[in-house]
Parts: C-alpha cells; structure tokens; sequence
C-alpha cells in the first residue's frame, strides 16, 4: 500500500522562522508520508530543502495576502504606509482569483490526501482547498491582525475558520484570534535537541570572523529585516549603553542589506516620497552614535545553532505578538532571552520567569532591561527556560502531535 500523500504550500522562501519550523516538522513527517512542498517565492530555503532530499517546487502563479501583525496593509489615506504599500497590495489582491485557479489545478495534478498551507496568508489556497473537498490542516505561522476596524480580520478570520478541518496555532492567545469552527489545536513550534545541543556545537570562530576580542560579550538577533522585528528599538537602545559597556557588540543575523544603500538617487527619491528604509535607519543611529565597530551584519546563516553557541544573549524585540523560533533555539542553547512584553513571546518565556520582559518599541525600557543583563547575567532565568523548552518545545512529542491530526483526519 503507497504511502499516503501531504501536500505543503509555504509562502516564503526565505531563511526565517516559518520555513524552518516546517523543515523539522518535515523530517518527521517524511517518515511515513509522502511529502511535497510548494514555495510561492524563490529563496535560500528552496536550496536548503532540497539538499535535505525533500521534493521542492516553486510556483509564482500561487500569491498571498498579508494581513498579520508582521506584515499587513494599512488603509489609512492619511499615513504614508498607505500608500507604500498600494502598489504591492493591488498585486496580491489581482493575484488572489489566479491563485486560487492554479491551486485547484495543482491538487488536481498531485492528488493529495491532505493539503497542509504553512501561514495564514495563504487565502486564495485555503479556499481552493476547500472547493477540492480535500482535508485541510491551516498553520497559523503569524497573529492575524485585528486592524482599526477589523473588518478585514472577521472576513479572513471566517474563510480560515471555515475551511479548515484542524487549524494549529503556536499559542493559545494565537488560536483565540481564530476561533476555529471544526477543531484548533495548539501545537507549538518545536526544537531539534539533536540540532540545538550545547554539548554537541562545532566552532565557527565568530569573534574571529567579526575581528573581535575572545572576551568581547555578544548580543544577537536573528532576523531583523522588518520594522516589527524591533532592530531599531534594540539598536537605539544599545547606543545608550555601549559606553557603559565597551566590551560588548551587537550582531544582526539574517536577510537584508549588509551594507547600507548609499546611492544617492535612490534616497533622494525615498526623502521626497517618505519612503522609510530599514536598514538605512539603522545606519543613520549607527552612524549617529559612533556604532561602526559595535554593530554587524554576518548575513544569512544556517547552522544557526553552532552561532548561537558562541553569542551570550539573544535579544527578540518585536513590536507585534509573534511567536519567536529564535526564543526557542536560545533557550535550548541555554541563552539568556530579552523579549518583548507582547503576547507570543511572553508566554513563552513564562511572562518573565524564563527571561527579561521588556516594553515593545520602547527604548528607555529596553535600556534598562539590557544594562541590567549584561551586569545580572541571569542564571536562574536560562536554566528555567532551558527546562520548560525541554518540556514545552520537544520536536518528538510536539510533531507527533500534528501528525496525529493528520491521522485523524485520514481515518474520517
């Protein structure tokens, strides 16, 4: 008898937290399913994937639409995001009636027991899925976003609702803004200890890379490359201590620009048209402050574990609730955590027993919470997170959980 057929839709392909947490939940998953993943956008992870023997394609006909804390659109005529954002989202809505054409032409040529979408923006997929009759498993990567109004929140709060058999959700305060009509489930993102394994590091040698003194204290975000990462409030905040601190640095991991665009053009044309650049922001207050040797860009990096070995704290200062793969990967590499007091990443240091809580987008508090565990160092804080990772975030106990729900719904 053939193996049983899952078919995976993620919508980035990006080195980040959702398709990590698909890829381990995979490893397990491909030992008793046949397994198919299709990435919407190119990235580093398509590679990634496939060099770990799972079967990859990617389709651009398939399209998205985000409306979630990380990532949503404002329609406020009155703010400049609105119309930052005018072009890109007249894209994805065009994009939406395509897409859900081209996804039921892909579950007609795969023929899969089960579709498994990997983010609530995927809209368009779910109702394709859900006109196919095939069972449907929606993984809330990401907070739906309540907005002014919410209406646009009720509207695809009720197509994910409806058309998924089993939503999973990383956190109950997640799952709540779904209410879902068949069954929800709260599974959340889990970590290899095989992988993150303090005892088991190979050495990378990051001071060397960065040209830094063996002594020197490392603060580390992974992943900074949008507004609601926090870099800024994080950035603003170090430069206030740096003095009181001279031997610690600040290194941001991750996609973006590892140098600043300095063409000259461009900017003028961001100034006139209020076109805000991340990563020339950042620049503009490490410029300000004198950060040229405090701060790094190292890029893209996938033995993530091996460089979480060698930094002495993870900051995670997100401005919108999200539940954070890197908290999880510290904790297991018993790491001192400096989150935001939001919801995802408070519950899942324990509201503060298992890190520092600090105010989201707020600098004095950040400098204060940073100051204090840099001189504090914690110990109680890391091993109470260290042990609750082990018991909240096991990769064996909680994959099992999903694929449970896909038995569940294979036995219907």
């Amino acid at each position: 008898m053939s193996a049983k057929k899952i078919l995976y839709v993620q919508h980035s392909g990006a080195n980040g937290g959702s398709p990590m947490s698909l890829f381990y939940l995979l490893e397990f998953v491909r030992k008793e399913y046949e397994i198919v993943v299709y990435f919407i956008i190119d990235g580093p992870a398509v590679d990634f994937y496939r060099k770990a023997g799972i079967q990859c394609k990617i389709n651009t006909r398939l399209g998205k639409l985000p409306h979630c804390t990380i990532e949503n659109q404002s329609l406020n005529p009155f703010s400049a995001k609105f119309y930052h954002n005018l072009k890109v989202y007249i894209r994805h809505y065009l994009k939406l009636l395509p897409s859900y054409y081209e996804m039921k032409h892909i579950i007609a040529m795969e023929q899969p027991d089960i579709v498994h979408l990997n983010s609530s923006v995927l809209i368009s997929e779910g109702l394709a899925v859900k006109a196919m009759g095939v069972p449907l498993v929606w993984h809330m990567r990401d907070f739906l976003e309540y907005g002014s109004f919410r209406f646009r929140y009720g509207v695809l709060r009720k197509i994910i609702s409806s058309c998924a058999d089993v939503v999973i959700a990383l956190c109950d305060s997640e799952l709540q803004r779904i209410k879902p009509e068949k069954r929800g489930v709260v599974v959340p993102n889990f970590v290899s200890f095989d992988k993150f394994n303090p005892e088991k590091v190979v050495p990378v040698n990051l001071r060397q890379q960065l040209d830094i003194a063996e002594s020197t204290k490392i603060i580390a975000m992974l992943g900074w490359n949008t507004p609601a990462k926090g870099a800024l409030t994080l950035l603003k905040a170090f430069a206030k201590i740096k003095d009181n601190h001279p031997d610690t640095v600040l290194v941001l991991f991750g996609e973006g620009e590892r140098i600043a665009d300095q063409n000259k053009l461009r900017n003028l044309l961001r100034w006139l048209t209020g076109k805000k650049n991340l990563r020339l922001q950042i620049q503009e207050v490490i410029d300000h402050y004198g950060l040229q040797d405090r701060v790094f860009f190292p890029g893209v990096i996938f033995d993530i574990a091996n460089y979480i070995a060698e930094v002495d704290i993870i900051a995670a200062p997100f401005t919108e609730p999200h539940f954070a793969r890197p908290i999880l990967e510290a904790g297991a590499m018993k790491k001192l955590i400096i989150t935001s007091d939001i919801d995802g990443t408070r519950e899942m240091v324990l509201n503060g027993e298992a890190g520092i809580l600090a105010k989201p987008n707020d600098v004095s508090d950040w400098i204060k919470k940073l100051d204090a565990a840099l001189i504090e160092s914690p110990v109680d804080k890391i091993q109470c997170m260290y042990t609750n990772t082990q018991l909240a975030y096991n990769a064996d106990i909680n994959a099992e959980k999903t694929i449970s729900e896909y038995q569940s719904l294979l036995k219907l």
